[in-house]
């Protein structure tokens, strides 16, 4: 099972939201997933019929966190001990000289035009039709290491994107020493494939680590790649789509604006430029879209991984740690921990260590390991009745921190922690009910549905 049609044949229909009649990609989709999202629904939207368009547009796959974890191969609380099992035990890609689907169809230089994908116009302050979903593939120009990465991409032409790199990542680092030697950086832009892929792309790995390798590792088998046709780069052969190309040095455009996880337009970019050089897919493909800005696929998709690690390495300074959340109120800036106390500071400790393990991390709270930091009542009535601002919580001013967040200065941010444990002499008893009481009324309310 290694493309994105297996995993999407494998999902019961409950999980999908089939829309069969032509719509426009503009909007649309962004405003129906949003929509869905506001009545706490999170089904695979399928838009059969994109108008103007062949083959089907996908969107939302990655907006259930039970769904994530299925796409590792297990339960819906299993993905942090399966990514740490994962990283533990790298599986490397295997490179097939057969026939790919994904090359079913190959269109080269001035043939390949980009403006015949169905892709999408999201918000209104966007520049154009983006690709926010195509996983960029590239190799260290030193090592050969792959590399796995989102970027966002602007449609400006058959064969040419503006694109915007993270200016700290390694896909940034692999231009700059590029671009030092004079040298384009080959790319190929994968668009569909197994989600475990989409996955290991948007983890934060070492230079070092291939993260073909690291799919490999969640799918308990290799992934299959095959050679691109015109650039020296592999890519995974059950992919929908690949675009192939470079990302020319030293030529600058303008790029942007485009709707960011933080929920702002923004016009922050690196403004590089992408030229096509081939185009090929399957020959009845589908187009995975990850639909931008302050929606839950694009914000679990981004954290899944960073949780994991974060609840991995945190874990091991504090062994009582029993969950820790990103809450979607808060991007990826906000962070709840729960964990069983067993000494006063413990909680501030865990705190400084948690906003130093992920420099995101602007706010965090702590809490009992009886509160769920999934449910955020739960965590506002802890803090409710368990906190005082005058001894519970600290504040690190001028901090490293993610320049896409509107209110930084100058690339920092401040630390704010709140201890929302219970003292150790705390004289408060929560409430409770029977066990059969509950399952009685759970049992009365679903036979009255």
């Amino acid at each position: 099972m290694q493309s994105l049609a297996d995993f999407l044949n494998a999902l019961p229909d409950s999980e999908k939201l089939v829309i069969s009649t032509p719509t426009d990609l503009d909007f649309l989709p962004t405003a129906l997933v949003l929509e869905l999202e506001a009545q706490k629904r999170a089904p695979v939207v399928i838009i059969e019929k994109p108008d103007g368009f062949s083959g089907p547009v996908v969107s939302n796959l990655f907006a259930d966190r039970a769904r994530i974890a299925r796409m590792a191969g297990v339960g819906p609380t299993g993905f942090a001990q399966a990514w740490t099992e994962a990283m533990a035990g790298l599986v490397p890609a295997v490179v097939t000289s057969g026939p790919a689907p994904v090359q079913d169809v190959v269109a080269l230089g001035n043939e390949a035009d980009a403006g015949t994908l169905p892709i999408s116009r999201h918000f209104q302050a966007d520049a154009g039709r983006y690709i926010g979903s195509g996983i960029l593939v590239c190799k260290d120009p030193d090592t050969g290491v792959r590399n796995l990465s989102f970027q966002r991409m602007q449609l400006k032409g058959p064969q040419k994107f503006g694109v915007s790199l993270h200016s700290r990542g390694h896909i940034w680092d692999h231009l700059q020493r590029c671009e030092a030697r004079g040298k384009n950086l080959e790319v190929a832009v994968v668009i569909g494939s197994h989600p475990a892929i989409y996955i290991a792309a948007g983890a934060k790995v070492a230079m070092e680590v291939d993260e073909f390798a690291v799919a490999g590792a969640l799918m308990k088998q290799p992934v299959e790649l095959v050679k691109c046709k015109t650039i020296d780069v592999e890519v995974p052969a059950n992919a929908e789509y690949v675009i192939e190309g470079e990302i020319l040095a030293g030529v600058h455009e303008d790029e942007g604006p485009y709707g960011e996880y933080t929920g702002y337009s923004t016009y922050r970019s690196t403004r590089n430029v992408f030229q096509v050089k081939a185009i090929t897919r399957r020959a009845k493909p589908i187009f995975l879209d990850i639909i931008p800005g302050y929606s839950a696929e694009h914000l679990l998709l981004s954290r899944c991984t960073r949780e994991a690690h974060v609840f991995h390495r945190l874990k091991e300074m504090v062994p009582t740690l029993k969950a820790l959340n990103y809450p979607k109120s808060g991007t990826h800036f906000h962070a709840f921990m729960s964990f069983k106390k067993t000494a006063e500071g413990q909680a501030r400790q865990a705190l400084m260590l948690l906003m130093g393990l992920d420099s995101y991390i602007k706010f965090a709270v702590a809490v009992d390991d009886d509160i769920d930091v999934f449910d955020e009542t739960e965590v506002m009535w802890a803090l409710a009745t368990r906190f005082q601002a005058d001894t519970d919580m600290f504040m690190v001013p001028k901090v490293f921190c993610n320049r896409l967040d509107p209110s930084s200065v100058e690339g920092m941010s401040a630390k704010l922690a709140l201890d929302a444990t219970r003292p150790m002499n705390f004289e408060g008893e929560r409430t409770s009910l029977p066990q059969h009481a509950l399952d009685w009324a759970r049992d009365v309310i679903s036979k009255a549905r």
